[in-house]
């Protein structure tokens, strides 16, 4: 669903949102232990409920482009995941704390670490060189069999292989 509300000032957006919610289009929601109200689409509610509920919820591992646009408010981020993220790619080598390209990873509902997995294009290879998990995770067997598929599938998206396998 497009709600059409890019390129808008704050009044702007204001009327818009006004708009799609007596039309229904667009419900409030709340986040436990954060004051501002975020909107979702009406037609995606009964999904969220289910998952709220544990119905149809699958755990699984996905990594973040850096421009994703989860990442885009690193406010946000940090208030429903806890989670600090920069993308350091035009920070200098110096003052980087992972890497150029690192990609959060996101396992069920968490924001876990990070991983550096630069693809070499030259032999076709992606190459794992670190993953930083976050405080408090445990790993777990599961985990790491959700953690490698989520390498394989990048590595077959570039058209290569993981190295080493």
């Amino acid at each position: 669903m497009a709600l059409n509300i890019t390129n808008l000032n704050a009044a702007g957006r204001r009327t818009i949102f006004e708009s799609l919610l007596k039309e229904h289009a667009i419900v409030p929601v709340s986040v436990e232990g954060i004051p501002e109200t975020f909107y979702m689409a009406s037609e995606d509610l009964e999904l969220a409920e289910a998952c709220g509920l544990g119905k149809n919820w699958k755990k699984r591992c996905e990594f973040l482009a850096p421009l994703d646009n989860l990442l885009w408010d690193r406010n946000l981020i940090r208030m429903i995941f806890d989670f600090d993220y920069k993308w350091e790619i035009y920070t200098p080598v110096e003052k980087r704390k992972y890497g150029h390209y690192v990609l959060p990873i996101l396992y069920g509902d968490r924001l876990i670490g990070r991983i550096e997995a630069p693809y070499d294009r030259k032999e076709k290879q992606l190459n794992v060189k670190n993953i930083w998990y976050e405080p408090g995770v445990r790993k777990s067997a599961e985990m790491q069999r959700a953690l490698n598929g989520a390498v394989e599938r990048l590595a077959e998206f570039n058209r290569g292989e993981v190295s080493g396998s």
